[in-house]
Protein backbone atom coordinates (compact mmCIF):
# COMPACT_ATOMS: atom_id res chain seq x y z
CA UNK A 1 0.00 0.00 0.00
CA UNK A 2 1.12 3.16 -0.57
CA UNK A 3 2.06 6.16 1.57
CA UNK A 4 -0.11 9.22 0.78
CA UNK A 5 2.45 12.23 -0.12
CA UNK A 6 0.43 14.07 2.33
CA UNK A 7 -1.43 14.07 5.72
CA UNK A 8 -4.47 14.91 6.24
CA UNK A 9 -5.14 18.70 7.25
CA UNK A 10 -7.48 21.34 6.66
CA UNK A 11 -5.19 23.42 4.85
CA UNK A 12 -5.83 23.67 0.98
CA UNK A 13 -2.72 24.30 -1.56
CA UNK A 14 -3.24 26.40 -3.92
CA UNK A 15 -3.09 23.93 -7.00
CA UNK A 16 -1.42 26.46 -9.38
CA UNK A 17 1.29 27.60 -7.02
CA UNK A 18 4.80 26.43 -8.64
CA UNK A 19 8.34 27.43 -9.55
CA UNK A 20 6.97 28.15 -13.13
CA UNK A 21 4.16 30.27 -12.24
CA UNK A 22 6.51 32.01 -9.63
CA UNK A 23 7.47 35.37 -10.73
CA UNK A 24 11.04 35.34 -10.10
CA UNK A 25 13.05 39.15 -9.95
CA UNK A 26 16.83 38.78 -10.23
CA UNK A 27 16.89 39.66 -6.57
CA UNK A 28 15.42 36.29 -5.83
CA UNK A 29 17.17 34.10 -8.39
CA UNK A 30 19.48 32.83 -6.13
CA UNK A 31 16.77 31.97 -3.82
CA UNK A 32 15.18 30.02 -6.41
CA UNK A 33 17.88 28.04 -7.75
CA UNK A 34 18.72 26.60 -3.91
CA UNK A 35 15.07 26.22 -3.73
CA UNK A 36 14.93 23.80 -6.74
CA UNK A 37 17.97 21.98 -5.55
CA UNK A 38 16.34 21.51 -2.55
CA UNK A 39 13.53 20.34 -3.45
CA UNK A 40 14.92 17.86 -6.25
CA UNK A 41 17.85 16.98 -4.05
CA UNK A 42 17.62 13.29 -1.81
CA UNK A 43 19.57 15.18 0.75
CA UNK A 44 17.84 16.04 4.10
CA UNK A 45 17.77 20.15 4.35
CA UNK A 46 16.88 22.64 7.01
CA UNK A 47 16.23 26.20 5.61
CA UNK A 48 14.18 29.46 6.41
CA UNK A 49 13.02 31.80 4.07
CA UNK A 50 12.46 34.95 5.70
CA UNK A 51 10.88 38.24 3.55
CA UNK A 52 8.46 41.06 4.33
CA UNK A 53 5.03 40.82 4.12
CA UNK A 54 3.17 40.68 0.94
CA UNK A 55 6.44 39.52 -0.92
CA UNK A 56 4.99 36.14 -1.97
CA UNK A 57 6.34 33.69 0.86
CA UNK A 58 3.08 31.61 1.42
CA UNK A 59 2.31 31.61 -2.54
CA UNK A 60 6.76 29.92 -2.88
CA UNK A 61 6.20 27.70 0.12
CA UNK A 62 2.99 26.29 -1.48
CA UNK A 63 4.58 26.15 -5.03
CA UNK A 64 7.50 24.03 -2.99
CA UNK A 65 4.86 21.62 -1.54
CA UNK A 66 3.06 21.06 -4.90
CA UNK A 67 7.03 20.61 -7.06
CA UNK A 68 7.21 17.61 -3.80
CA UNK A 69 3.90 16.32 -4.74
CA UNK A 70 4.49 15.99 -8.48
CA UNK A 71 7.68 14.02 -7.72
CA UNK A 72 6.00 11.65 -5.05
CA UNK A 73 7.70 13.20 -2.19
CA UNK A 74 5.76 13.23 1.34
CA UNK A 75 5.17 16.37 2.86
CA UNK A 76 2.96 18.99 5.12
CA UNK A 77 2.19 22.27 4.51
CA UNK A 78 1.38 23.89 7.63
CA UNK A 79 -0.05 27.85 7.50
CA UNK A 80 0.85 28.74 11.40
CA UNK A 81 -1.98 31.79 10.50
CA UNK A 82 -4.85 29.13 10.23
CA UNK A 83 -2.60 26.09 12.50
CA UNK A 84 -2.16 28.45 15.23
CA UNK A 85 -5.74 27.92 16.77
CA UNK A 86 -5.39 24.35 16.30
CA UNK A 87 -3.06 23.20 19.41
CA UNK A 88 0.48 21.76 18.75
CA UNK A 89 -0.66 18.48 18.93
CA UNK A 90 -0.99 19.22 14.83
CA UNK A 91 3.07 18.36 14.61
CA UNK A 92 2.77 15.14 16.19
CA UNK A 93 4.21 12.04 13.10
CA UNK A 94 5.23 15.21 10.62
CA UNK A 95 8.85 13.76 11.18
CA UNK A 96 7.71 10.63 9.56
CA UNK A 97 7.46 12.61 5.98
CA UNK A 98 10.17 13.31 3.35
CA UNK A 99 9.65 17.14 4.11
CA UNK A 100 7.79 19.67 6.11
CA UNK A 101 6.82 23.33 5.18
CA UNK A 102 5.64 25.97 8.01
CA UNK A 103 4.57 29.21 6.73
CA UNK A 104 4.95 32.14 9.02
CA UNK A 105 7.30 30.77 11.59
CA UNK A 106 7.10 34.20 13.70
CA UNK A 107 3.32 33.47 15.10
CA UNK A 108 4.66 30.60 16.96
CA UNK A 109 7.45 32.68 18.74
CA UNK A 110 7.07 34.08 22.17
CA UNK A 111 4.62 31.31 22.51
CA UNK A 112 5.89 28.51 25.11
CA UNK A 113 3.74 25.80 24.07
CA UNK A 114 4.45 26.40 20.34
CA UNK A 115 8.15 27.30 20.72
CA UNK A 116 8.71 23.61 22.53
CA UNK A 117 6.84 22.11 20.07
CA UNK A 118 8.97 23.77 17.20
CA UNK A 119 12.06 22.70 19.11
CA UNK A 120 10.47 19.18 19.32
CA UNK A 121 9.77 19.04 15.67
CA UNK A 122 13.08 19.99 14.74
CA UNK A 123 14.89 17.37 16.67
CA UNK A 124 12.53 15.08 15.20
CA UNK A 125 13.04 15.98 12.04
CA UNK A 126 16.99 15.76 12.41
CA UNK A 127 16.38 12.46 13.51
CA UNK A 128 14.24 11.09 10.79
CA UNK A 129 15.95 12.45 8.28
CA UNK A 130 13.16 14.65 7.12
CA UNK A 131 13.27 18.23 5.31
CA UNK A 132 12.23 21.17 7.16
CA UNK A 133 11.64 24.06 5.60
CA UNK A 134 10.06 27.55 7.46
CA UNK A 135 9.25 30.97 6.17
CA UNK A 136 9.69 33.88 8.18
CA UNK A 137 7.77 37.29 8.11
CA UNK A 138 8.61 39.43 11.02
CA UNK A 139 11.10 42.64 10.76
CA UNK A 140 12.17 42.07 13.95
CA UNK A 141 15.20 39.72 14.52
CA UNK A 142 14.35 36.19 15.87
CA UNK A 143 16.50 37.18 18.83
CA UNK A 144 13.40 39.40 20.03
CA UNK A 145 11.06 36.97 19.36
CA UNK A 146 12.35 33.89 20.83
CA UNK A 147 12.20 32.90 24.12
CA UNK A 148 13.54 29.39 24.25
CA UNK A 149 17.33 29.70 23.78
CA UNK A 150 17.70 26.10 22.92
CA UNK A 151 15.18 26.86 20.15
CA UNK A 152 16.62 30.18 19.05
CA UNK A 153 19.78 27.54 18.78
CA UNK A 154 18.31 25.52 16.55
CA UNK A 155 17.09 27.90 14.38
CA UNK A 156 20.36 29.59 13.94
CA UNK A 157 21.49 26.44 12.53
CA UNK A 158 19.69 26.74 9.76
CA UNK A 159 19.99 27.89 6.45
CA UNK A 160 18.67 31.43 6.25
CA UNK A 161 17.90 32.81 2.58
CA UNK A 162 15.98 36.34 2.15
CA UNK A 163 13.19 36.93 0.11
CA UNK A 164 12.91 39.98 -1.37
CA UNK A 165 9.49 41.36 -2.59
CA UNK A 166 8.28 42.48 -6.05
CA UNK A 167 8.65 46.52 -6.23
CA UNK A 168 8.52 49.43 -8.71
CA UNK A 169 8.51 48.45 -12.38
CA UNK A 170 8.49 44.77 -11.73
CA UNK A 171 5.25 44.88 -10.44
CA UNK A 172 3.47 45.11 -13.87
CA UNK A 173 5.66 42.31 -15.44
CA UNK A 174 4.97 40.19 -12.72
CA UNK A 175 1.16 41.02 -12.49
CA UNK A 176 1.32 39.95 -16.41
CA UNK A 177 3.11 36.82 -16.00
CA UNK A 178 1.13 35.90 -13.05
CA UNK A 179 -2.38 36.45 -15.46
CA UNK A 180 -0.67 34.69 -18.24
CA UNK A 181 0.43 31.95 -16.38
CA UNK A 182 -2.90 31.00 -15.09
CA UNK A 183 -4.63 31.83 -18.14
CA UNK A 184 -6.46 34.88 -17.19
CA UNK A 185 -7.73 37.21 -20.00
CA UNK A 186 -6.66 40.91 -19.00
CA UNK A 187 -5.70 43.73 -20.82
CA UNK A 188 -2.98 46.46 -20.52
CA UNK A 189 -5.44 48.84 -20.06
CA UNK A 190 -7.25 46.86 -17.04
CA UNK A 191 -3.77 45.81 -15.78
CA UNK A 192 -2.72 49.46 -15.52
CA UNK A 193 -6.07 50.24 -14.07
CA UNK A 194 -5.33 47.92 -11.25
CA UNK A 195 -2.07 48.78 -10.84
CA UNK A 196 -2.96 52.42 -10.39
CA UNK A 197 -6.14 52.43 -8.25
CA UNK A 198 -5.29 49.05 -5.74
CA UNK A 199 -1.88 48.03 -3.14
CA UNK A 200 1.01 47.89 -4.73
CA UNK A 201 1.85 44.70 -2.76
CA UNK A 202 2.41 42.24 -5.23
CA UNK A 203 0.42 39.04 -3.31
CA UNK A 204 -2.58 41.27 -2.76
CA UNK A 205 -2.44 42.65 -6.25
CA UNK A 206 -2.80 38.83 -7.07
CA UNK A 207 -5.44 37.63 -4.25
CA UNK A 208 -7.09 40.24 -6.56
CA UNK A 209 -6.20 39.08 -9.47
CA UNK A 210 -7.98 35.75 -8.67
CA UNK A 211 -10.98 37.18 -7.48
CA UNK A 212 -11.72 39.00 -10.81
CA UNK A 213 -11.34 35.72 -12.63
CA UNK A 214 -13.75 34.24 -10.74
CA UNK A 215 -16.38 36.89 -10.37
CA UNK A 216 -15.92 37.04 -14.39
CA UNK A 217 -16.58 33.18 -15.15
CA UNK A 218 -19.61 33.92 -12.69
CA UNK A 219 -21.14 36.49 -14.88
CA UNK A 220 -19.93 35.17 -17.68
CA UNK A 221 -18.24 39.02 -18.16
CA UNK A 222 -14.67 39.81 -19.42
CA UNK A 223 -12.19 41.57 -17.00
CA UNK A 224 -13.09 45.03 -17.45
CA UNK A 225 -12.62 48.05 -16.20
CA UNK A 226 -16.25 48.56 -15.20
CA UNK A 227 -16.32 44.72 -13.67
CA UNK A 228 -13.06 45.85 -11.48
CA UNK A 229 -14.96 48.86 -9.95
CA UNK A 230 -17.92 46.47 -9.38
CA UNK A 231 -15.54 44.01 -7.55
CA UNK A 232 -13.22 45.66 -5.82
CA UNK A 233 -15.70 48.39 -4.82
CA UNK A 234 -13.50 51.15 -5.88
Amino acid sequence: MNKPTQLIFPFQINQKASFNTFFCTPDNLNLMTRLADIVFSKNVHELIIHGEQGSGKSFLMQAICNELSSIGKRFAFIPMNKAINMGVEIFQNLASLDTVCIDDLQLMLSNEDWEKALFNLINECQQSNCSLILSFGSTQPLEENTQLPDLLSRIKRMEFMTMLAVKGDHLYQALDFVSQQLDIKLEKAELEFLLKHQTREFSLLVDNLISLDTQAATLKRKITIPLIKETLNL
